[in-house]
């Protein structure tokens, strides 16, 4: 099996997760499933992952998440034209055209949009793939959580570059597979073989978008702790009696909460925390 990314055969199974089957390449350490009609199943088993009651229930914690990674956003591009693949139910770009001027498009083929109505915004009711830009260029686009549901990244990645404007910016967020949360964690939440077909490293991650064009402008590797503290209480969920349950629960994070927080920004300055944040412009 070749690598699609660095095209090595240096491919190897790195586990089995609800009966799919992930690979990883040892040289470039991206890590992908194979699609078969197993992953088909599941996929239409899976539409309801993105259930809006349970968002709303989020919302709180997003919101902060957000308008911090739009403060980032900020410091490169502060007006312009946005596109917004994948927008989802629509939360980040409804807080990015509150607090910044800028005019958002919207590529959402699936979900109906819940934060948007009071805003101006153009809704394309298509996948990114098929989506024609009628020589439309963007300051920005934003792939927030998109890039492991494509087939084909790199061309995604390059499409988005044709887009952009000579000084536009590209903005990634993704999960990293070689998180400690991914690590330690045996129901880590981003292995969703049901809508994820690709798993980034830092590596690899940064491996595509120089592959597709880009240059690094700015990243970082971080987690929201009730996220982490999520995916932890997976570890427990096959022990049955409820008393020990919780008791061993309680004694293992008296001890490995302060050490978190003791170390959690040497981990994200060394690239383990579980979502990556890009944001790229073109090579020239």
């Amino acid at each position: 099996m070749i690598c699609q990314l660095c095209e090595k055969l240096e491919v190897r199974r790195l586990r089995i997760e609800k009966g799919i089957e992930i690979f990883e390449c040892k040289n470039c350490l991206l890590a992908f499933t194979n699609n078969t009609t197993s992953l088909i199943r599941l996929q239409q088993s899976g539409k309801d992952l993105y259930d809006f009651n349970g968002y709303k229930k989020e919302e709180r914690k997003l919101r902060k998440r957000f308008n911090r990674l739009i403060g980032i956003i900020t410091r490169y591009k502060d007006s312009g034209k946005v596109l917004d693949v994948g927008a989802g139910f629509g939360l980040f770009s409804s807080i990015l055209q509150s607090n910044a001027n800028f005019k958002v498009d919207l590529i959402e083929p699936e979900q109906k949009l819940q934060y948007v109505n009071k805003l101006k915004f153009l809704l394309y009711k298509t996948t990114f793939e098929k989506y024609k830009s009628k020589e439309k260029k963007y300051d920005c686009i934003l792939m927030m959580d998109v890039l492991e549901h494509f087939s084909n990244p790199i061309a995604n990645l390059e499409k988005a570059k044709s887009l952009l404007k000579a000084d536009g910016i590209l903005v990634v967020q993704t999960p990293n597979y070689k998180s400690l949360m991914a690590k330690i964690c045996s129901e880590w939440a981003w292995w969703m073989v049901e809508d994820h077909k690709f798993f980034f490293s830092p590596k690899s991650i940064k491996l595509a978008l120089e592959k597709a064009g880009f240059r690094e402008t700015y990243f970082t590797a971080y987690e929201d702790w009730e996220d982490f503290k999520k995916n932890l209480d997976g570890n427990f969920e096959e022990i049955t009696n409820n008393l020990v349950r919780k008791i061993l629960k309680a004694i293992f994070f008296i001890f490995f909460i302060p050490f978190y927080f003791l170390v959690r920004k040497i981990l994200w300055q060394c690239n383990y925390g579980g979502l990556m944040f890009l944001i790229v412009r073109k090579r020239n």
